[in-house]
């Protein structure tokens, strides 16, 4: 893996090129323990209800469109940030 400005990873990234792959090493970037990948079959999904302040869901709505993503993807972006810092300070303990 060759190291990338922030710069030029945008510039590939707006110009359509494949920079993932070339620049990041999915075994060694996340945070945490890493998890095993599931499939994404429809039966490995549940559907659930989640009430929240309307500001936060604001904030949500917010974030998402900044990253040009769904709010579901944003939610499960960030429970998953939780659950893999809730793992790695309970492993430092």
């Amino acid at each position: 893996m060759s190291n990338i400005s922030t710069e030029t990873l945008e510039q590939g990234i707006e110009a359509g090129e494949e920079v993932i792959d070339r620049y990041f090493d999915s075994t060694t970037t996340r945070v945490g323990t890493p998890r095993q990948m599931t499939a994404r079959r429809r039966q490995d999904l549940v559907t659930t209800n989640l009430e929240m302040p309307l500001p936060m869901l604001n904030e949500l709505d917010q974030l998402a469109a900044e990253l040009n993503i769904s709010s579901q993807a944003v939610i499960k972006m960030m429970l998953r940030r939780g659950l893999d810092e809730h793992y790695l300070a309970k492993k430092s303990v």
